[in-house]
């Protein structure tokens, strides 16, 4: 999400955190833990027994119900807070009777074992966020609402209008149990700092580069004198599947019975990224990333000439007053490729939910009205709002290309393996931090996880 401060950890910075490995920073508190990523039948299934039941009994969706409209969310960024609240009140002010009660849940605390223990207790909020990867897992276990009868009765917002590249992602067995406010691909942005290129005589970056590209002005931007790295990366789950799939490579094969970690395409496509840290070392290591504490404030001094990034770092380079500063978006793989992790944020009704209509209308109005647009840079999920991402600020920023290119089917992914993926995820990168820091090489660490992530593939 855009960040406003270094010191608050947003929703998508705690995600990031959990895929950082034991190689990298260290883990903040409110990373969730995998084995609670999602509720189990046993200890946390809600009123309704199953997702088929889950459906709204209220009629249409015009039909508001007076309350308290209970809203959680996850680790809003201070920026947001002002935002969100105002469009608190400028609902409860054209849905009288409403009253909107919202929980920001602070950072460092864990969003999803809250949402468990509220579960549990029998006390869900209406209107809830959800990540990409989690909705199907909740709406099996019976914890969210069928949002299709709402969606169906709607005056204002018809299915056909919702981009195809994010129904799946909020859908479960044919049905949609989220509704999207906004999605953006993963990494994203290819920053740069634009003395840096100048002095050394390259031309600066393209949406066209390829990834040989970026090594070879790596490479010329890297100055040990300097105590300058011409790139720096994230090395964690989000990064390494965005390389694996734009080079033809997977995690799964199709129905997710088995791993595929160890196909050469997937591998090779690790590899080639250590290689800057280990071979080249136009790359920050593990433990040069520990000492700088944020690979982002090392790009904002000029330690970092590029920067493979998420949406989420613009809110520390908008306050960067030392260097000058682009960004384009991240290279394509050498076969030409890129197939992006989708990021996304999206509401959930409780299956439970009292007040389904007004909880549909507040879901469907953040959608509509956009509010936090302009600090989290969010592409709108219906094809009706796509021209409103299209501002003069996305295109400084490199994002015009992306209106086009997320209607391109393929273009974006969530992970696989549903619930049990956060788990999966820590198996692979366990190994990968090891190749890493160079102790051995990517084919090595995939087939030491391959027989871990079938096994736990395999569990029931």
């Amino acid at each position: 999400m855009s960040k406003t401060s270094s010191h608050v950890l947003s929703r998508r910075q705690m995600l990031r955190v959990i895929g950082i490995g034991s190689a990298g920073l260290a883990l903040a508190a409110c990373a969730p833990a995998a084995p609670t990523a999602a509720p189990s039948a046993a200890t946390s299934a809600p009123a309704a027994t199953s997702a088929q039941e889950a459906a709204p009994t209220a009629g249409p969706a015009s039909t508001m119900e007076q309350g308290d409209l209970r809203v959680l969310v996850c680790c809003a960024t201070p920026a947001e807070e002002p935002l969100r609240t105002k469009f608190n009140t400028d609902f409860e002010q054209a849905n009288p009777g409403v009253k909107v009660t919202q929980e920001l849940l602070p950072s460092g605390q864990n969003y999803f074992e809250k949402l468990q223990t509220l579960i549990a207790a029998g006390t869900m909020p209406d209107v809830f966020d959800m990540w990409e990867g989690y909705v199907q897992p909740y709406a099996a276990n019976g914890a969210l609402m069928a949002m299709d009868a709402l969606l169906e009765a709607d005056p204002k917002v018809k299915k056909d209008d919702i981009l195809p590249v994010v129904i799946p992602a909020e859908s479960y067995q044919g049905k949609q149990y989220a509704f999207i406010y906004g999605f953006m691909p993963g990494p994203v942005s290819l920053y740069y700092n634009v003395d840096h290129f100048e002095k050394a005589g390259l031309e600066p970056p393209t949406a066209d580069w390829k990834w040989d590209d970026m090594k070879a002005a790596a490479k010329q931007l890297t100055s040990e004198a300097d105590k300058r790295w011409g790139m720096s990366f994230d090395n964690w789950f989000v990064t390494w599947q965005y390389w694996a799939w734009s080079n033809g490579g997977d995690i799964f094969n199709q129905d997710e019975s088995k791993t595929t970690i160890t196909d050469p395409k997937t591998s090779e496509a690790i590899q080639y990224w250590y290689d800057l840290v280990n071979v080249d070392k136009s790359a920050p290591t593990s433990s040069d990333a520990q000492a700088l504490g944020s690979l982002v404030k090392a790009f904002q001094s000029g330690q970092v000439s590029m920067r493979q990034g998420n949406y989420w770092d613009l809110g520390d380079l908008k306050e960067a007053k030392d260097i000058q500063w682009k960004a384009v978006l991240v290279p394509k793989s050498n076969t030409g490729e890129r197939v992006w992790y989708m990021h996304l944020g999206c509401w959930s009704i409780s299956s439970t939910s009292k007040m389904p209509n007004s909880a549909w209308a507040y879901s469907r109005e953040f959608v509509l009205q956009r509010p936090i647009d302009s600090v989290t840079p969010y592409i709108p999920p219906l094809k009706s709002l796509l021209p409103t991402f299209d501002t003069p600020e996305h295109e400084a920023l490199g994002y015009k290309p992306l209106v086009e290119l997320v209607t391109q089917p393929g273009a974006l992914r969530v992970p696989g393996a549903g619930a049990k993926f956060d788990k999966i995820q820590g198996m692979i990168q366990a190994e990968l931090d090891l190749a890493y820091i160079g102790k051995k090489s990517v084919a090595d660490a995939m087939a030491a996880a391959a027989p871990q992530v079938d096994e736990e593939l395999a569990r029931k």
